[in-house]
């Protein structure tokens, strides 16, 4: 489920450093990448794990080369989705 939960946040965002993000991207990216370590790590999910860390670093280099105003409009969008989802997943 939480899995799930990944993927549909990252793939509700259109896409180096976290040094070249706005404040609202640092605070989706450090929200997902929380998300990412509630994953148990064993054999079985560790490729998928692999596999959405370097996804996240492709949105991050993407997100870099928009303007200020695209990335924060953009990942506040992100924030509001997570937001929601965690709502429905984990009670809050």
């Amino acid at each position: 489920m939480k899995k799930l939960i990944l993927s549909i946040v990252l793939l509700g965002l259109s896409s180096v450093a976290m040094a070249d993000l706005s404040q609202s991207c640092k605070t989706y990216f450090n929200k997902i990448d929380n998300l990412i370590k509630l994953v148990p790590q064993n054999e079985a999910s560790e490729q998928q794990i692999d596999s959405l860390k370097q996804q996240l670093e492709l949105q991050k280099k993407q997100f870099s080369l928009m303007s200020i105003e695209m990335q924060e409009s953009s990942c506040k969008k992100g924030i509001e989705l997570y937001t929601q989802i965690e709502r429905l997943v984990f009670k809050k």
